[in-house]
């Protein structure tokens, strides 16, 4: 099914991590929300520090710094796996339209119980679908 935009926001927030990979951290512009990993040293290993940032706008200031220090980088978007990922991101699935068909089925629910109260207190109403459905039944 096709993701709404509001599908596509709450993955960003709350699904979807930033990993900016580089050989020394910023000197300056480092926010304090962005974790930094130090990966382990190997010949193979191109980047030394892996910095992990939720929100655009910590991405977007580590990597002016990066850009203003002259510093070589890579990112990678990196989906998590939080407990209540299942609920808001189901794989294939859009969040909004299940929520807004189960608005739309606790309204027609509400909506029956509502008529058939009705129907139950008013007896001369009571007494007209009675005799309706005889004369379906006897027909």
């Amino acid at each position: 099914m096709q993701l709404t935009k509001i599908d596509r926001w709450l993955r960003e927030k709350f699904i979807y991590r930033t990993h900016i990979y580089t050989m020394r951290l910023p000197e300056t512009g480092l926010p304090s929300d962005v974790m930094v990993e130090e990966l382990e040293d190997s010949p193979t290993r191109r980047y030394r520090f892996c910095l992990v940032a939720n929100a655009t706008h910590d991405v977007e200031a580590v990597l002016n710094s990066l850009k203003v220090g002259n510093q070589m980088f890579a990112t990678r978007i990196v989906e998590t796996n939080p407990w209540y990922r299942k609920i808001i991101a189901p794989d294939g699935k859009s969040f909004f339209y299940r929520v807004v068909w189960t608005g739309i089925g606790v309204i027609a629910v509400a909506a029956v119980v509502v008529m058939a109260q009705r129907v139950m207190m008013n007896e001369l109403l009571q007494e007209q679908l009675m005799e309706g459905f005889k004369l379906f039944r006897d027909g």
